[in-house]
């Protein structure tokens, strides 16, 4: 199942970056907050799934240059991380933003960053809906649909 919602993920996020990049010139700045967000977060995430240093902060704020190339390289490594059809997966150790040890296993982080991206993404539906911006639908029964 994880490997299908990485494709929703996947999907879902370029969508919204599509509608962020038309519109553009009317988009309030929580939008492009909320976007950046997003994409560092994936991007951390995937780092420490690697084992690697992001080079980016959690709410660093990007241009949508900057998030769709993020979007792009966080997005290619999640759909190539190997336990996204194991039922079991190893534990990550990783320092948080704020200092926090944990260990969590790959399949939950992964299962975390896919409802983050959601959670989000509703967020930004809703501020462009208040600045009289047609959201897009990035429901994943609309992905199913799709499919």
């Amino acid at each position: 199942m994880l490997k299908q919602f990485c494709k929703y993920n996947n999907w879902a996020n370029s969508l919204l970056l599509d509608a962020l990049k038309t519109n553009s010139r009317s988009l309030p700045e929580s939008c492009i907050i909320l976007f950046s967000h997003i994409v560092n977060a994936q991007k951390i995430w995937v780092c420490r799934i690697s084992g690697t240093a992001p080079n980016i902060a959690v709410w660093q704020v990007n241009n949508l240059e900057t998030c769709s190339m993020l979007l792009e390289e966080s997005s290619n490594a999640l759909s190539k991380i190997e336990y996204l059809e194991a039922t079991d997966s190893p534990i990550i150790k990783y320092t948080t933003s704020t200092a926090g040890y944990f260990e969590t296993s790959v399949n939950d982080i992964l299962m975390h960053v896919f409802n983050h991206g959601t959670y989000h993404r509703a967020q930004i539906a809703k501020e462009m809906k208040l600045h009289n911006i047609n959201p897009v639908n990035t429901d994943y029964i609309q992905f199913v649909r799709l499919q």
